[in-house]
């Protein structure tokens, strides 16, 4: 993923909205696309990236969730590091391929994540909806990431397909904690596409004002969703990231928290 900070705006505060969707209640889902259950091992992830690294399935930390995906990675000397889960598959063991045949239709992501890293550092990712398959010419990175850039906040990045990134939304980084976190987008290659986002069950503005911001969301061949630890090299030690509860649904209540 590209690091760049290019056209950059400092997006809004994670406070709660005046008539925002309240805390989203665990619901039975019907259309549930996608569910990353840790009881399929890692087999739930399209491929595993481990430069160092290790993924595994492990109990929660805090005793609250059962058992989680675990990420770690550590210092080594080729620079960046990276330990991430890429893509899906379903059960079966085909892989979901979120490619153009999912153009104009609404997808929404929800998962846990309790990341213990250090955020006042360097730049480190901890979630990516990653394009793969782009062309020449065209952002390798993005359209979304959720990362901190070693300033103790958490910050939500928009790429667009010439490259150009933003921060449309950032809070204070939470160590330590478990926060619910839902990205909606509708799929589109050009000026139809959005993106919406909850943290902790609340909607969130972004730097535009809206709930709701306009951008492509599909270049490329397809798009991946990764989760994990992806940092700079002037990183040092242990950073571990946990992850519970991904499910990808065709609406908010499938993936409500």
């Amino acid at each position: 993923m590209g690091i760049k900070r290019r056209n950059v705006l400092l997006g809004t505060a994670a406070v709660p909205l005046l008539g925002a969707t309240p805390a989203m209640a665990d619901v039975s889902t019907q259309s549930v696309v996608w569910d990353g259950d840790p009881a399929r091992g890692t087999g739930v992830f399209d491929g595993l990236e481990r430069d160092p690294g290790s993924i595994t399935v492990a109990n929660d930390p805090q005793g609250t969730f059962g058992r989680c995906f675990r990420y770690q990675t550590q210092d080594w000397s080729n620079g960046k590091e990276r330990c991430e889960s890429r893509g899906l598959r379903n059960p079966d063991g085909s892989v979901l391929r979120l490619n153009s045949s999912y153009e104009g239709r609404t997808l929404y992501m929800g998962w846990r994540a309790l990341w213990n890293v250090n955020p006042n550092n360097a730049w480190i990712a901890v979630y990516q909806l990653h394009i793969s398959g782009a062309s020449s010419g065209q952002a390798k990175s993005g359209p979304f990431v959720l990362r901190t850039v070693g300033d103790g906040m958490l910050h939500f990045q928009l790429t667009a397909p010439a490259g150009s990134t933003r921060h449309i939304w950032s809070t204070r980084f939470p160590v330590n904690q478990w926060n619910r976190i839902v990205v909606g987008m509708r799929v589109s290659r050009g000026g139809d596409g959005w993106v919406e986002f909850w943290w902790n069950g609340v909607q969130q503005r972004f730097s535009n004002g809206q709930t709701r911001y306009p951008c492509p969301t599909l270049w490329g061949s397809h798009i991946n969703h990764k989760w994990g630890v992806y940092r700079s090299g002037s990183n040092s030690g242990t950073s571990v990231a946990f992850l519970n509860r991904a499910r990808l649904g065709t609406t908010l209540a499938d993936v409500a928290l």
